[in-house]
């Protein structure tokens, strides 16, 4: 072996071992462009989760208050019902004692 292809292989080998770091080094930035691009959906994800955990939260509370209300009125409803009832038999007391004289 001469001189000449002594340094034909030596260049062969430092265009292999360029091509080779280029490759590796678009890999890296490829694969480090991925991270980015999961990074921000996660965070996307993270801010639509809390939208969604406010909204949930909100519809709780809406849900709620109608069952208070809801309750509120039978309350009511059912304290108006005895207080009916009972001016019922006031009244049918004192027809039956005016009846009877």
């Amino acid at each position: 072996m001469d001189e000449l292809q002594a340094q034909l292989i030596a260049e062969q080998f430092n265009r292999l071992k360029d091509n080779i770091e280029a490759r590796f080094q678009k890999i890296e930035r490829q694969q480090s462009h991925q991270a980015d691009l999961s990074a921000e959906k996660l965070a996307q994800i993270h801010a639509q989760l809390d939208q969604i955990q406010k909204i949930l939260d909100d519809h709780e509370n809406r849900i709620r208050t109608v069952d208070d209300a809801v309750i509120t009125q039978r309350s009511s409803t059912t304290i108006m019902q005895a207080v009916q009832v009972a001016l019922t038999i006031i009244a049918s007391a004192i027809a039956a004692y005016l009846g009877g004289k």
